[in-house]
């Protein structure tokens, strides 16, 4: 059989050596026999095969082709600007007997959105009925967007959530007062909060930066940069700001549910249908 695969190669330089290929024998301490002869420009070498690893890679394909496809879809989170506060702060917004009003709870545990509202005051604008979300935190931190910096006219850095040292500051007014923030305004970095279990699923561990393909809609684009944050209290769902979202053209119109905080003001929480495909980042 070698011989008929071989013959009539010359013109590639591969010449067979006839005794050499008759002669030639493979086991465990000679895993190779060369059947060319020693003018031949190309060497063909005979190999031992590994019949048994070739059967259990089919055998392996075949249960796997079998076997359910487990889900690899992300939610998707469009969060609209909002603020985060320290109890000392919200007392000074809404007065000190006042206590943070859940109105709508979110899709991580344990947190929730409140009835209670502050104004953003910039150096050219403000923004009105910025929404609190709870519950209250050791540090204050405003979220926006990048269109919401131009309009405030300020430079929020982009950040992973809780991490404010250093960043812009702002000026927050509530029914009761004022505060103004040295610190605490940013533009929230992207991120994926998972449970440890997916984690293991899509073989990603907390901390790590991913790339998220968004198809399946008109603008299919790929966010880079993404932060897995990966803890046993938490559920799937990938957060971006609004901007990005029209980037993709995750609006109203797009296949998802829509949770509105309050429909009067445009506030939504969107979990979006689109495909969410996870990729690793390599170094």
């Amino acid at each position: 059989m070698r011989g008929r695969i071989l013959q009539r190669l010359e013109f590639l330089g591969v010449i067979l050596d006839e005794d050499r290929n008759r002669d030639a024998s493979v086991r465990r301490d000679n895993d190779y026999a060369l059947i060319t002869t020693p003018r031949s420009r190309v060497e063909a070498i005979v190999v031992k095969t590994n019949e048994e690893l070739m059967i259990a890679r089919q055998a392996r394909k075949l249960v796997q082709e079998t076997l359910p496809v487990p889900s690899m879809t992300i939610p998707i989170a469009i969060s609209a600007r909002h603020c985060h506060l320290t109890a000392e702060t919200f007392a000074a917004l809404f007065g000190p007997d006042a206590r943070p009003t859940p109105v709508k709870a979110l899709s991580q545990p344990g947190q929730f959105a409140c009835e209670q509202r502050v104004s953003l005051i910039g150096p050219r604008d403000r923004i009105d009925g910025v929404r609190l979300l709870g519950p209250l935190r050791s540090v204050d931190q405003v979220e926006i967007s990048r269109t919401d910096e131009f309009r405030l006219g300020v430079d929020a850095p982009v950040r992973d959530s809780g991490n404010v040292r250093g960043s812009a500051p702002i000026t927050l007014e509530g029914p009761a007062g004022c505060v103004s923030l040295p610190e605490g305004l940013i533009c929230a970095r992207r991120h994926i909060h998972m449970h440890t279990d997916d984690a293991v699923r899509f073989g990603v561990s907390d901390g790590d930066e991913v790339s998220v393909a968004i198809v399946g809609g008109e603008r299919d684009l790929i966010f880079g940069d993404v932060l897995i944050r990966a803890r046993d209290s938490y559920a799937l769902e990938m957060h971006i700001d609004t901007d990005e979202a029209n980037a993709a053209e995750l609006d109203l119109h797009s296949a998802g549910d829509l949770s509105p905080l309050d429909v009067d003001d445009g506030q939504y929480e969107v979990v979006s249908h689109a495909t969410a495909r996870l990729t690793r980042k390599t170094a």
